[in-house]
């Protein structure tokens, strides 16, 4: 009988001290001042042959809407800075928000890098 209830308190002692780190672990969330990390969807092609990459955008602020006008903080290269990507960012994670056209010239080993 000691044998078992020592083996339930010690049980119990460990339930409880495990239960303690899923607090320690969640992820914080903030209303304001966390960075906009852009976002690569993937491609389309149209029905007239013309090729796009579409991308997003991840706002890691919950309430926060920040505007980032096209420059050097909002901008594509190589090529124009401004392909119509957006310059209001609207909370959390956002998929699918714009397409850019693919140059015909475009290759394998060509890069087009959105600075966000």
């Amino acid at each position: 009988m000691l044998k078992s209830l020592a083996t339930n308190l010690l049980f119990i002692i460990a339930a409880v001290l495990m239960s303690g780190q899923d607090i320690g672990a969640q992820r914080l969330s903030y209303s304001s001042g966390q960075n906009i990390s852009p976002g690569y969807e993937g491609w389309e092609v149209d029905a007239d042959g013309s090729r796009w990459f579409v991308f997003g955008y991840m706002n890691r602020n919950w309430d926060e809407e920040p505007d980032i006008s096209v420059g050097p903080e909002n901008m594509f290269s190589p090529g124009d800075a401004d392909v119509g990507q957006p310059t209001h960012f609207l909370p959390r994670r956002n998929r699918f928000v714009f397409r850019v056209p693919i140059p015909e010239d475009f290759g394998q080993d060509d890069e087009m890098v959105w600075t966000l």
